[in-house]
């Protein structure tokens, strides 16, 4: 069995992928198998932040030029990755034959595993490419700041998701905070808001506080989990690892990776 969790923002400049690509190290301390897939396909940069240069990438698969085994990068982490490759204006906005393509590719590769970690990092924002990406996870996990644009995005891109799934769980994890308290603060604001409007349930997964030593691990292009494990920042992200598993999981009618183990139309 698999478990599929999407990474995922209401605008740009959050720390998504940084997140993305630390809480990917997380689950592989936790379990055996673990797969970063950048779909963020107008910003793709994970393999920045892993330290590794891709000859191939999603961009490949997608136009039918290589399998997915054939774009898979095996990482100093242990972590599988398939970049998102270069943005073009063909990959911006793609048909759906061509998200299917992903999500099938997908979908048969994890058909060899027992258990298996898929995180995904979408694009910020509900274009049509992150909706249908988020919508293929079991679990999507959504980035906020203490901004006013980021909760308003936010809360469009959790009112699309909802109404083009019909998910009602999704998990909020509050970024570059001075603290727990004041993570937390902000995502009773941020739930108070949208539990006027929406029918949906936000599970509080953590806060990530702000860093100059996780900036400087961007720069350096090596995770903080792996150059600090034992520091309290890399623990967190563990906890925030095991609190999103923790969390109920959606299901839906759709096409969505690791589909034999949900439900489909």
């Amino acid at each position: 069995m698999s478990d599929s969790i999407a990474i995922t923002s209401g605008k740009g400049g959050v720390g998504k992928t940084t997140i993305s690509v630390n809480l990917s190290i997380a689950y592989k301390k936790l379990s055996n198998d673990v797969m970063l897939l950048d779909t963020d396909l107008g910003m793709a940069n994970s393999h920045v932040l892993l330290g590794v240069n891709p000859q191939f990438s999603l961009s490949n698969v997608i136009k039918g030029e290589k399998n997915i085994k054939e774009v898979i990068v095996e990482t100093n982490s242990g972590v599988k990755l398939v970049s998102g490759g270069s943005a073009t204006s063909d990959l911006l906005n793609l048909e759906n034959k061509k998200r299917f393509r992903v999500l099938n590719a997908i979908d048969s590769y994890l058909e060899g595993f027992e258990k298996f970690k898929l995180i995904v990092d979408v694009a910020a924002g509900a274009e049509d490419n992150a909706v249908v990406f988020a919508n293929a996870c079991g679990r999507v996990v959504v980035i906020i700041v203490g901004e006013p644009t980021s909760f308003v995005d936010s809360y469009s891109l959790i009112k699309t998701i909802n109404q083009k799934s019909s998910f009602k769980n999704f998990c909020l994890l509050v970024n570059q905070v001075e603290n727990k308290e004041s993570g937390y603060k902000l995502f009773k604001r941020f739930e108070d808001i949208t539990s006027k409007f929406l029918d949906v349930k936000l599970h509080y997964v953590g806060c990530v506080n702000e860093s100059k030593e996780i900036k400087k691990s961007i720069i350096n292009r090596k995770p903080f989990i792996t150059s600090n494990p034992t520091s309290d920042i890399s623990l967190n992200f563990l906890k925030i690892a095991k609190d999103i598993i923790n969390t109920p999981e959606n299901e839906w009618g759709g096409l969505s990776f690791n589909s034999g183990n949900r439900k489909r139309a």
